[in-house]
């Protein structure tokens, strides 16, 4: 912003996201592993990435299908 006074911004956590990529099969036409997606909502915004990965790593062990990605979605709100 030119020549205006700046506004320091605020940073609100307001949603975060874990999903589980779950390899369960391969396509027969592309030899392309066939994903499917497990997610868990709400996930505590104090949590450290750490320990979420470790619980994403129990949750694997507990399914049938293989491990292809862990994603973590943290979404926030930016106001002034």
């Amino acid at each position: 912003m030119k020549g205006g006074l700046v506004m320091p911004v605020v940073v609100i956590p307001y949603d975060s996201r874990l999903q589980l990529n779950l390899v369960t099969g391969t396509d027969p036409e592309s030899g392309k592993p066939i994903i499917k997606r497990t997610y868990f909502n709400n996930v505590k915004e104090s949590a450290a990435e750490q320990d979420i990965f470790d619980v994403a790593t129990q949750l694997v062990s507990l399914q049938k299908d293989s491990l292809d990605s862990i994603e973590l979605t943290k979404n926030f709100e930016l106001t002034s």
